[in-house]
């Protein structure tokens, strides 16, 4: 059962960031939770023109600007349709990710919904700063694709829940699975937002390559036969563990497919989610840092930099949104 309480969405005021915000507003209005706003200067004594003039102490531009922006904000708000009624603005200054992460955690919420993107244009809170906060966020976070073309932007636009509740739609979650504990943890999303939107749960495990697995392990490449039948018994063992998950399913009233295909995760999970209808892929992070995070890499923030929808990235958490 989904139980949102507490959202929390950050905004350096670009186009893609807007966006988010009103659709983090929908949200917050369908399950009547708080909408906590927040927004970074990452060098306000150089980002506040008027700190720069003199004209203004820095206290007074500072001032000025908070002004200007909660203004911009809320105006944004208003051309989608009446805020919640619990609405907060909070401004933070220091490195984003780190500031969005910390306050996630202070003010203990459930889920932060921002925007991501690829473009050069974007904004400080797109791309690689929507990744950093995947990786320390102490609760879910649902990243936004807002640079697919102005079709895309205008269906997000449009969205007043989570997922397309027309009643024509044809709702998909993608879960991609590693088997792991964190698979594991991002099943129990995807089969509780199956139930609330009446989606079908594609359950997709990717194979990597012999080579991949070489080069990643540092173990030598075995020869053809034996990685033949290598990989033969990976796919039997893993076709055996994506039933049971969808046998799972199945118990709870979700309609699913099950998938075990070659390839690389990252392109793979991408790819399907580019060429189906998918509203959602659900994925388990790691959130690795560091050594550990270099060498092994992170298909959750590949996939949130190259996805053509939205994607709720979960790890082990402090807070969440699932009813106990």
């Amino acid at each position: 059962m989904i139980n949102l309480q507490r959202i929390l969405c950050p905004v350096d005021l670009s186009e893609g960031s807007i966006l988010a915000l009103r659709f983090a507003n929908a949200i917050a209005s369908r399950y009547k939770a708080s909408l906590r706003i927040i927004h970074v200067l990452e060098n306000p004594h150089a980002d506040i023109p008027g700190a720069k003039t003199g004209a203004f102490t820095f206290g007074e531009a500072m001032g000025l600007y908070k002004e200007e922006r909660q203004e911009e904000i809320f105006e944004s708000l208003r051309k989608k349709g009446s805020p919640v009624s619990d609405i907060e603005i909070i401004f933070k200054e220091g490195i984003p990710y780190e500031e969005v992460a910390k306050t996630a955690s202070d003010l203990k919420s459930d889920m932060i919904i921002m925007a991501t993107c690829t473009s050069g244009s974007h904004g400080l809170l797109a791309g690689c700063t929507t990744e950093r906060v995947v990786r320390f966020a102490p609760c879910p976070v649902l990243s936004v694709r807002t640079d697919v073309g102005s079709k895309h932007r205008e269906k997000i636009s449009e969205l007043e829940d989570l997922m397309d509740m027309h009643p024509d739609a044809s709702r998909k979650i993608l879960l991609p699975t590693d088997f792991s504990e964190h698979s594991a943890i991002a099943s129990n999303y995807a089969f509780s937002l199956a139930i609330e939107y009446k989606a079908v749960v594609i359950i997709l495990h990717v194979i990597e390559s012999v080579a991949e697995i070489s080069l990643m392990t540092g173990v030598d490449m075995p020869g053809y036969n034996a990685a033949s039948t290598y990989c033969n018994d990976l796919a039997n063992i893993a076709r055996r563990q994506v039933r049971d998950i969808c046998d799972k399913a199945s118990k709870l009233g979700i309609t699913t497919e099950d998938r075990v295909i070659y390839g690389n995760p990252r392109h793979e999970i991408s790819n399907i989610a580019k060429t189906e209808p998918i509203d959602m892929i659900i994925i388990g992070t790691h959130g690795r840092r560091g050594f550990s995070r270099f060498i092994h890499g992170s298909v959750a923030e590949a996939v949130i930099r190259h996805a053509s929808c939205s994607v709720l990235s979960v790890k082990n958490l402090e807070h969440d949104f699932l009813a106990s």
